[in-house]
Order: C-alpha cells, then sequence, then structure tokens
C-alpha cells in the first residue's frame, strides 16, 4: 500500500562544530636560488613581449595606454590572492584549478617518492590585466623576494606565488585560439580556393569591471576587425552577472589564412605557451589582442532531423481542465494543434520564431519534447499530465537548410542563446516583466538543448554560468540534457566479427570503446552548470523487442538499463558527479561498414514514440520514434513534476514546514534521491573500469559513466511499511548548522538483517564567475559520528566517493549495514547536522535555499513496520516555534 512522505517537524539552529580537516601535502617546490634561476629569464621574456605589443599595438589602439593580460601558473594553491593583486595595481581578471601540470625536477608530489616523478600535479592558473607601471610594479617585489628581502605590508602574498610559480607570461594565440580548437577547425573548413566563404565565429573578451574599459576594448576590437578585413555582427552581449563580455564576428578568409600559415611555420607550437611573433602584418593585429579573452565557434545549438510522415497514434482527445504550469519548455517551436499538445500547452512566442518555419512541418524538436514531458514515451499508455505546459522557443527553422532539403532548428551564428534564454526566463518569472501569458508558476524549467561546438573543459560555459544564475535568482530547477554523442567509432571487429560475439561480451567490448572515448565524449553545454540537474540517458525504451538486427543495423548494448551509446559523460567541474541522474533516452541501433560504426537515423524502433510534426497537409496525429538525451531530461523534467504534485499536497498540511519559495530546491533534491547504481550496471562496469586507472579512484570512475544512477522516481512519490522518506527544506546563513532529528523504528534495534539509509541533500548556491571555486555556497550533511559509528551501524558506501558527493550542490549518500546488530533504545534517534560554509565568498549575503530527503528501508518481506514506528517518533516530536529560527548564532 502506498503511503505518504513525511516530514521533519523541527529543526534547531545550533553553532557549528569546528572540523580540522585534512590538509593535503604541497608539492615539492624548488629552492630559493633555483626558483630565481628559473623565474628570471620568463620575467626578461615577458617584459620584452610587452615592449613589442605596445609598439605593435599603439596604432590599432588609438593611442591608448597598450595594457595586456598577465598568466601566472603556480603549483599548489594560494588562497585570497585577488587582494595582493589589486594592490599592486593590476586588474583581477579571474582564477581557476589546473589539475594537469607536468612535474619536473623543480615541482613534483611529495606523496610520491623522489624517483617517482610522473604524477600530474595539480595548481592554479591565476589572470591580471597589467599596465606598463602594473608590471614595473611587479618586477620590484620580485626584485625584493629575489634578494631574499621582506615584501611590503599587503604584498606578502606575493611570496608564495613567486616561491610556487610554474610558469608566468602573457596570454597568447595558444590560450585563445588554439586551446579552444578554433586553428584545428579553420584548418579543417577554410580554403583558399573558396575566397568569399563566411568564417563567423564569437570573441569572447576579457570581463573588464569598469564599464569605460569594456567600451574601450570593444572599440579596440571592432577597428581590429575592420582593419583585417572582417566586421561584428549585430550588438555585444555584456551580463555582468556571469562575467561575459562578447561580439560576433565575421573574418576574411586572408586573415584566417595568414594566421593558419604561421602556425604551420611553427611560430606558436616551438614556443609552447607565447603568442606568434611580434612581426605580423597589420592583418593580423586581431588575434594578438590581449583583451581577447576567446575566439570560439559561434554557439550555436541545433538539432537536425530528417524530414519524415511519421505514423497514426493515438493521443487523448478533448479540452482538459488543467492547473496552471509549473514545467516550461525551451527549445523549437511546437506544433500546438498537434493531438497530443493541443489544449494542453501554452505558446509564448513573443519573438515571433513560428514565422521561421515552413507552412507544414518542421516543427518537430519542440513537438517531441513537449509529447515526452506531457505524456511520456507514448508506446506506453500513460496519464497525460494534468497541468499546461509553458513553451517558450528560442529556437527557429534553418531556412538555409531547408531549401536543400535538410530540415535543422538552430540559434542562428548572429544571435547569442544566452541573451534569449536569459530574456526567456526573465519574462516568464521576473515581477517586472511584461508578462502576457500566466508563467508565474513555474518551477522547472526543461533545456534539451546542448551547444554542439561546446564541450566542456575546466571552467563552465557562459551558457552553464547563466542557468546556474537563473537558478539562484529565481528559484526554479533546470533539467538539462548531458549531449548526445553523434559520431561514427571504431569496433575493433568487423560486424559479422562482433554479432557472432556472445552478448555479454559484446556489451563488454562495446563498453571498453566507450571507455576509452572519456575526452571525446564530455558533456555538451550547458550540461556542466552547478544548480542544474543533468540528465543521462539509459539505453532503454517501452518500444518492444520486435525490431530484429535488419540491414546490419544492430544493437551495439542488448540488455537493459544501460547507459545509451549516444550518452555524453562526466565529469563536471571540479570533478563533481555529472550527469546526477539517468532517465530512458531509447535504445540506439547502430548501422556497420567494416569495422566503422555509426548511430542509425531512423525514425521506425525501437526509441521513444514521441509526437511528430507531419510535413503532410492536416496529418496532427503522427508519431515517430527518437532517441537521446533529449529525451531522457524531458522524461525528467516530466517525473520533476509528479514531485511538485507530491510536494505540493504536503503543503497543503505542512505550509510553514514547506514555503513557495523552495519548491523547487525540494524538487531537486527529491529527483536525484530517487538515483541509485544497480549491481547490474555495476557488475558490468567495474571489471572495465578497473583497467583505466587506480582502485581507489574506481567510485569516482563509476559517477563518470552512470552518475548517481538510474532515477526510479515512483519510490520517491511514496513509502512502504518498509520503507519510510522524511522531507525537509530550508534557508541557512553563513556558518550555521541546523540540525534534524530522525526517528530510530524501535523494531529494527536488536536486528541483524540489511537496512539502507539513503540521504540527499540540495541547495541552489550563488556563483562567482571569476573565481576558481565558482561555487559561493557549500552545504553538507552528516551525523555526529562516522556513519559506521551511528546506532544503525552503516558502513558500506556501495556507490559514490565519499568526497566527490560534496563538489556540487547536491550530496547523495546511499549507506548500508547488515554484518552488525543495530542497538538503541525505544525513542532514540539519529541526529543530522546540516552546515553552509562560504566557498568562493568570504561571506554571503543571502541565506541558500535547501532541500533534504531521508530514507530508510529495509527488504519488502521484513515484518517490521519501518514507517509506522518512524511517523509515530515524528508525531511525538514537538515543532521549534519560528521565533527559535530567527536567533542570530
Amino acid at each position: 500500500m502506498a503511503l505518504p512522505l513525511l516530514v521533519f517537524p523541527r529543526r534547531r539552529a545550533v553553532p557549528p562544530v569546528r572540523g580540522r580537516g585534512f590538509p593535503r601535502n604541497p608539492p615539492r617546490f624548488p629552492g630559493h636560488a633555483r626558483q630565481v634561476q628559473r623565474i628570471r629569464p620568463q620575467l626578461d621574456e615577458l617584459q620584452e613581449d610587452f615592449a613589442r605589443y605596445k609598439g605593435s599595438m599603439s596604432h590599432a589602439a588609438l593611442g591608448l595606454e597598450p595594457e595586456t593580460t598577465l598568466v601566472i601558473e603556480i603549483a599548489g594553491t594560494v588562497e585570497r590572492f585577488k587582494q595582493a593583486v589589486e594592490a599592486v595595481g593590476l586588474e583581477w581578471l579571474g582564477e581557476w584549478d589546473i589539475e594537469d601540470i607536468d612535474p619536473d625536477e623543480d615541482f613534483y608530489d611529495v606523496n610520491k617518492s623522489s624517483e617517482k616523478k610522473d604524477t600530474l600535479l595539480a595548481g592554479q592558473l591565476f589572470l591580471s590585466m597589467v599596465n606598463e607601471s602594473g608590471l614595473q610594479a611587479l618586477l620590484r617585489l620580485w626584485g625584493r623576494w629575489g634578494k631574499n628581502k621582506d615584501l611590503p605590508h599587503g604584498m606578502t602574498k606575493w611570496r608564495d606565488v613567486f616561491k610556487q610559480t610554474k610558469e608566468i607570461r602573457l596570454w597568447g594565440v595558444k590560450d585563445s585560439l588554439i586551446d579552444t580548437g578554433m586553428v584545428e577547425n579553420w584548418r579543417e573548413n577554410v580554403s583558399p580556393d573558396v575566397p568569399n566563404q563566411s568564417i563567423v565565429c564569437q570573441i569572447e573578451l576579457f570581463f573588464r569591471k569598469d564599464p569605460r574599459k569594456r567600451r574601450e576594448a570593444e572599440e579596440t576590437l571592432k577597428r581590429l576587425l575592420e582593419e583585417s578585413g572582417g566586421k561584428m555582427r549585430g550588438k555585444s552581449l555584456e551580463n555582468p552577472n556571469i562575467g561575459m563580455h562578447a561580439v560576433k564576428a565575421e573574418l576574411a578568409p586572408a586573415s584566417v589564412l595568414a594566421l593558419l600559415d604561421e602556425v604551420d611555420k611553427g611560430e606558436v607550437a616551438s614556443s609552447g605557451r607565447k603568442s606568434l611573433s611580434m612581426s605580423l602584418s597589420n592583418t593580423m593585429r586581431l588575434f594578438e589582442f590581449h583583451g581577447i579573452m576567446y575566439f570560439r565557434l559561434t554557439g550555436q545549438s541545433l538539432t537536425a532531423m530528417r524530414e519524415e510522415s511519421g505514423i497514426p497514434a493515438e493521443f487523448p482527445k478533448g479540452k482538459p481542465e488543467l492547473q496552471p504550469a509549473v514545467v516550461a519548455i525551451l527549445d523549437g517551436v511546437p506544433n500546438q494543434m498537434h493531438d497530443a499538445l493541443k489544449n494542453r500547452i501554452v505558446l509564448d512566442d513573443r519573438d515571433d520564431l513560428s514565422g521561421q518555419y515552413p507552412p507544414v512541418g518542421g516543427k518537430n524538436h519542440g513537438t517531441a519534447m513537449a509529447s515526452l514531458v506531457i505524456h511520456g514515451d507514448a508506446s506506453r499508455v500513460a496519464r497525460p499530465l494534468d497541468r499546461q505546459v509553458y513553451c517558450r522557443p528560442i529556437m527557429q527553422f534553418d531556412e538555409r537548410a531547408g531549401m536543400i532539403g535538410e530540415h535543422r532548428e538552430y540559434v542562428p551564428s548572429d544571435i547569442f542563446i544566452e541573451d534569449r534564454v536569459e530574456r526567456a526566463v526573465r519574462d516568464m518569472l521576473d515581477e517586472t516583466s511584461d508578462r502576457r501569458l500566466d508563467a508565474p508558476s513555474v518551477k522547472i524549467i526543461n533545456f534539451s538543448i546542448g551547444i554542439t561546438d561546446r564541450p566542456f573543459r575546466r571552467i563552465p560555459s557562459p551558457l552553464a554560468m547563466l542557468l546556474d544564475w537563473l537558478s539562484w535568482k529565481y528559484q526554479v530547477l533546470f533539467c538539462v540534457s548531458a549531449g548526445n554523442y553523434g559520431d561514427d567509432f571504431d569496433l575493433g571487429l568487423t560486424y559479422p566479427e562482433f554479432s557472432r560475439l556472445p552478448e555479454q561480451e559484446r556489451v563488454k567490448h562495446t563498453l571498453g570503446i566507450i571507455a576509452k572515448q572519456l575526452f571525446d565524449r564530455r558533456l555538451l553545454s550547458p550540461a556542466e552548470s552547478l544548480n542544474a540537474v543533468t540528465v543521462g540517458a539509459l539505453h532503454s525504451d517501452e518500444s518492444g523487442n520486435d525490431w530484429g538486427q535488419r540491414e546490419q543495423r544492430f544493437d551495439p548494448l542488448p540488455g537493459d538499463m544501460l547507459l545509451s551509446p549516444i550518452s555524453r559523460l562526466g565529469l563536471g567541474f571540479r570533478r563533481s558527479v555529472k550527469p546526477e541522474v539517468f532517465f530512458c533516452g531509447g535504445r540506439q541501433f547502430y548501422g556497420a561498414m567494416e569495422s566503422n560504426v555509426g548511430p542509425s537515423v531512423d525514425y521506425s524502433g525501437p526509441g521513444q514514440r514521441t509526437a511528430w510534426d507531419s510535413p503532410e497537409p492536416g496529418e496532427l496525429s503522427r508519431a515517430v520514434y527518437t532517441r537521446g538525451t533529449s529525451n531522457a531530461a524531458a522524461l525528467a523534467t516530466r517525473s520533476a513534476s509528479k514531485i511538485y504534485d507530491v510536494v505540493r499536497a504536503l503543503q497543503e498540511e505542512h505550509k510553514d514546514q514547506i514555503p513557495d519559495k523552495l519548491l523547487a530546491v525540494l524538487i531537486k533534491t527529491l529527483l536525484v534521491h530517487a538515483a541509485e547504481q544497480s549491481g547490474v550496471v555495476k557488475r558490468t562496469f567495474i571489471p572495465i573500469l578497473r583497467n583505466l586507472g587506480e582502485a581507489r579512484k574506481l567510485k569516482e570512475l563509476m559517477s563518470r559513466f552512470v552518475g548517481y544512477g538510474a532515477a526510479n522516481v515512483e519510490r520517491v512519490l511514496s513509502c512502504t511499511e518498509q520503507r519510510a522518506t522524511v522531507i525537509a527544506c530550508g534557508e541557512m546563513d553563513t556558518g550555521h548548522v541546523h540540525e534534524y532529528q530522525f526517528p530510530l523504528p524501535s523494531g529494527l534495534s536488536g536486528q541483524r538483517i540489511w537496512r539502507r539509509m539513503i540521504v540527499t541533500l540540495a541547495w541552489f548556491s550563488p556563483i562567482s564567475p571569476r573565481h576558481r571555486n565558482y561555487r559561493m555556497a557549500k552545504l553538507s550533511i552528516a551525523p555526529p559520528h562516522k556513519w559506521g559509528e551511528t546506532p544503525l551501524h552503516l558502513p558500506e558506501r556501495p556507490d559514490s566517493d565519499y568526497n566527490q558527493v560534496k563538489r556540487g550542490t547536491v550530496q547523495h549518500e546511499i549507506l548500508e549495514g547488515r554484518r552488525k546488530i543495530a542497538v538503541y533504545a525505544q525513542g532514540d534517534h539519529l541526529t543530522l547536522r546540516v552546515l553552509c560554509r562560504p566557498d568562493a565568498a568570504e561571506t554571503l549575503e543571502d541565506p541558500i535555499p535547501y532541500g533534504l530527503a531521508v530514507t530508510l528501508e529495509v527488504a519488502e518481506d521484513v515484518n517490521i513496520p519501518i514507517y509506522s514506528q518512524i511517523r509515530e517518533g515524528i508525531r511525538m516530536q514537538i515543532p521549534v516555534e519560528p521565533s527559535l529560527e530567527s536567533q542570530n548564532l
């Protein structure tokens, strides 16, 4: 019998317990004399480069004082360096962690033997904007340190920086062009045989805190573009909330070809990370402008689908009485007249993107996503959502592709997707916006779109930062797709050889190939968003097993509930767990030619049955079979809507404990609370993963493939007598602790039986875009002792790594015990403490919203009424008076 979720009746605000932590030994640094010997030539070269840059750019900058971007790469860490940088007269641009510093005789890991110097080091990269006077101030500091003199007051941080510096240099072409993949892309796509081809890119400038400096940098860039035969396209985008200043630009093919020629001559490769030679022609100054952080591809989001008539399908008809929307979809334009969507969606197309589509057909991706959110996989009859779904298009039909028979929905190259997304959410939720349609009740936003040319690397993309900021500002949950990997890969066997392998061997063989492609299968922006729930795809659907292996179209991963072969993989920022959850994404068959295989583009089964905008006039009930992480994210959004309804019902009874502004973060908590790495997945993956890394990192490697696991949302919508889930939510200030008492069921005491506790803490954090930690608020939950030392004796952590679960904005712990007897007295409880600390900040200005879910269970055939006993224990607790919560500690 399904039983309702329980709610913690009280919490106490208590002083935090000060812990000592576990500091890691720093790397081994060179001695003072050796460091002076190492760094002096770098500083000499830096001065020469600055002098050449000053002479090269003075005319282009129209007489403005030249400024350049200084890069300091250190091994280890230096905390709170920003103040020391600004005290010298340098402008702080940001910092980020680096984990791939090559060790040498001067820098190596002291945790290893001195003979073994092959372990990559972790460190930091600092970026500052420096003019001539700032550079001279830095050199004076260096001179004092080099002579072992004391540094001035407020400058002592520089002592640590000089001691730990691996490299100091100017930002250059390798940073802005080569590392972003632009040179490689241009080499493949720019041809001297096509002199008039259009080369469009996005140029991201370093974000200057002074608006006047931003204007100067943009004006300089504009003139450099014109000087090189290019031009700006449209207006620039400035967003202080995410530290973004960017322009769309069209480059002259001659200037790009000149750059490639310089690269091919070895000017960049021979100088490591240094800039190109300063003797370049005027048309090349653009690529040397130190106000540019990155040249990138245009950041288009697009979906490409073949024209398809689809098959007839039955969807519920009529005009249902629906409640207001809690789900919004940012996608392409849906066909609101399709039987699956008619009278069920609210279409807010205030940008008139519908006008970009053909009269019939083409509205494919938005229609499919809305169909999955409302109805789920249509191969299985399920009750549609009883709420409206708010649809705000941000993609449009590509008319140029339509002229050659292709069907693409995209964000045009001269449009910033960040601008469209921010305006859409602001129109939806901001109290000061022009709300033309009823959307203020939205708590969940589906984002089944990935930027194909923005795989995650080191720092979050501007779009991911934007989703994080919007989540925090409007307290809304984004469900984001991890992205699809649509490239071919080499089986290493011919198709006949592969098909003759036993099923289990085929699975292991395919997963082994995927395991070797981790770099190529990185998440697509904005899947690295910290505040969002990122969704990966399972190789599973409801379409049945009658599809066969026809025309060498085959299933590379036969079986059920394994990851989809087209799902992109984690990890996320600072090696956090991403994707957090996996939902069914449809079985993706592959086509084979020799040993190369690629995803079969086929709208017949298997897959998930979704509504389709047929190009046949008057056909408004057609469906096709589709697959991918977009589908999985749509199903996660559908599940989040169901969670909303459950929590909303609890809110009626527990109004003070579940305020409306905390509903989204509580939904996030329960969505991840439903995740678990299955035994089948572990048994399949562990032998493969043992060959990829150290045994101590096995859990981290596992989470890279399966996150926290597949989500079984039905488990968190209700309880049973053998499984009780208790929830809570709140807001916390820096350094505060919220303490909850979880009643221990008397029937479990004295029993040596399997028991499991699942604890999930989730929050929305403000962000600091230029800080290496990025996440401003770090929450955590723990009992007063180690989990194995609590009365329940839960020493086993079968899933994620203890440290890794604390790197994002979700801490999801699964703890088990079976060997020891649980011993405690009737009426005892387990104390759980939620702690809030600043991360990328000294203090937090606003309280941090969080949700908490705790499940205790035994096997369903065990005759112990866990639920009833926990419910009674909660009933006996006395609620805390509201005034206690507002006391300062």
